[in-house]
């Protein structure tokens, strides 16, 4: 069992239902100080307390919330929350200095449809050296300023994403589109490879399924959007104010589609 030290009532009153539905990407609408989803949860924000209009034992703080939500514990629930909200406030360490890895060519960059002239722009390839990432499809990462990160890496026998200890999500690819007022919004960073590859290179990636406050503020600096997503609402919801946004049904995942469907989906006749 875990010793670290869980303060459950200061992490109930510092992390908001609204940090949280955003971080498990939940659409939500709000009214006063009143949040509802589609599910029937009902949020009093100043009290950061919910109740489920469809079940009467769905209720109290955010960490109940999210242990039923994802079937955990309400320990495990407070320590994620802990460490996804106020890990910054708790520990600062020394930043190590990055690698320069090399990134090898691999038959499944191809098969997600990249180029290998793509690939070695966008700075992508499989890892044999020792690293964090050893064994893996690696992509450096930037923050929007250009500035390098870190590495996140993919293994594409179990299909899992690997994110070094405490590394927090840029935009992807944000930072090498600067002169243009339109962006195309994705979650996997393959698609936007992919897309990159077939010529439309003004694409970025969430990394994930939901958006961090960091890459809402750079996305929020074009005026329009195309956001390739599944479940679309949470992030529609917080950036049509600033920007014309459209996010089209997908029928089955992007890289699934040919070529000529994915181009269709962009540009329709």
């Amino acid at each position: 069992m875990s010793n670290e030290y869980l303060n459950f009532a200061e992490i109930s009153e510092k992390v908001s239902f609204i940090d949280v539905f955003n971080y498990l990407n939940i659409s939500y609408s709000q009214k006063g100080d009143e949040l509802k989803t589609q599910d029937g949860i009902v949020v009093n924000v100043k009290k950061n307390l919910y109740f489920n209009t469809n079940d009467e034992t769905q209720k109290g703080s955010v960490i109940n919330f999210l242990a039923h939500y994802k079937q955990i514990d309400l320990r495990e629930a407070a320590s994620l929350l802990k460490s996804q909200f106020l890990s910054d406030i708790i520990e600062i360490k020394p930043k190590r200095e990055i690698p320069q890895l090399k990134l090898d060519w691999d038959s499944y960059i191809e098969e997600r449809g990249i180029t290998e002239e793509i690939a070695k722009e966008y700075e992508i390839g499989f890892v044999k050296q020792r690293s964090i990432v050893t064994g893996r499809i690696a992509f450096k990462i930037h923050d929007h300023t250009g500035k390098l990160v870190g590495y996140i890496g993919y293994k594409k026998e179990d299909e899992s994403w690997f994110f070094p200890k405490g590394f927090k999500r840029p935009l992807y690819n944000v930072f090498r589109l600067e002169d243009t007022k339109s962006v195309i919004v994705t979650t996997d960073p393959f698609d936007a490879l992919r897309m990159a590859s077939l010529g439309i290179k003004e694409v970025v990636s969430l990394l994930a399924n939901s958006m961090t406050a960091q890459q809402e503020e750079q996305l929020i600096k074009f005026n329009y959007i195309l956001l390739l997503h599944k479940e679309p609402g949470n992030i529609v919801n917080r950036l049509y104010s600033n920007s014309f946004i459209k996010a089209p049904v997908l029928s089955k995942p992007l890289k699934e589609l040919t070529n000529e469907e994915l181009i269709n989906l962009i540009y329709p006749s």
